[in-house]
Parts: C-alpha cells; sequence; structure tokens
C-alpha cells in the first residue's frame, strides 16, 4: 500500500488559488506561495518521483524566502519613504461642513474670486466682488473642484 503521493496538478491547483488570493487582496505574499508550488510542480513535472517530504519543503523553502525578502524589501523602501519626507501630513479638512459659517475676508474677492486660509488650509472662494475684511457667509462647495466654497456678501454686516 502507498502513502498519500502529491501530484503535479496538486501543486497548480494551488497556484491558481494563491495569484487569484494575490490579485484580490493586491498582496505579495500569496504571490509567493503561487510562486512556490509553480516551482514544485515543475520540478515534478520533470521528476516525478520527487518525494512529498522534498516537495513540501521546498515549497516551504521558496515561500518563506520570498516572503522575507518581500518584507526587508518593502520595509527599507517604507522606512526610507517615511524619513526623506521632513514636511507635515497634509490636513483634511470638511469643507462641506464650513456651508453656513460666516468667515471674514482677508483678501479681497476680485474679479469674483479670492481665498482664504482656514485651519492651515487654503481654499479658493468664488462670489461677488468683496474689500478684504468685510464678512461672507459660505453658500456652498463646487461640485467637481472640492477646494473651492461659493460664498455671497453678508446683508448687514460690519465691516
Amino acid at each position: 500500500m502507498t502513502g498519500f503521493m502529491l501530484e503535479q496538478w496538486h501543486w497548480w491547483v494551488i497556484t491558481l488559488l494563491a495569484c487569484t488570493f494575490a490579485f484580490y487582496f493586491s498582496n505579495s505574499k500569496p504571490a509567493w506561495v503561487a510562486i512556490s508550488s509553480t516551482v514544485v510542480g515543475g520540478v515534478l513535472w520533470f521528476y516525478p518521483e520527487f518525494p512529498v517530504m522534498y516537495q513540501v519543503g521546498l515549497f516551504f523553502a521558496v515561500a518563506m524566502l520570498g516572503v522575507v525578502l518581500t518584507t526587508l524589501v518593502i520595509g527599507e523602501r517604507k522606512s526610507g519613504a517615511e524619513t526623506a519626507s521632513d514636511e507635515e501630513p497634509k490636513m483634511v479638512l470638511r469643507v462641506d461642513r464650513l456651508i453656513g459659517h460666516v468667515i471674514t475676508l482677508e483678501q479681497p474677492i476680485v474679479n469674483g474670486n479670492g481665498q482664504f486660509t482656514i485651519q492651515g488650509v487654503t481654499l479658493r472662494i468664488r462670489g461677488a466682488d468683496c474689500e478684504a475684511g468685510e464678512k461672507v457667509r459660505v453658500v456652498g462647495v463646487d461640485g467637481i473642484d472640492r477646494e473651492l466654497l461659493m460664498v455671497e456678501p453678508l446683508e448687514g454686516a460690519e465691516a
């Protein structure tokens, strides 16, 4: 009676499954499982009597070598990218929450265009021409350019 024998098609099925996971999750680790199972399947193509113990050993050796090397290379790239950028991360500002707020212009609105700074973020504004120091109300956000606010002069506001 013979024991369980891993055949070539077993390794091809593992390759297909690992490729599916690698593409679905956009991760390199299942790709190394696919590569190692392809290597073992290729060895079985030329040497069908390759012992199961060696098949599994070769599979894990190639997979672990690839995972470790990939982790080291990706880790170096990430740490290099972090040290290279000394600038502060960009602040996320929910501009839709500004609708209805009254702001005082630091710069005038000329020809319908202007800008103002809030929480360290400079936003463009569009509305009627106004002088610096006047108060305007934010009435909307441009549907395409989310950093463009629509404003209108505040009636009865003192400069």
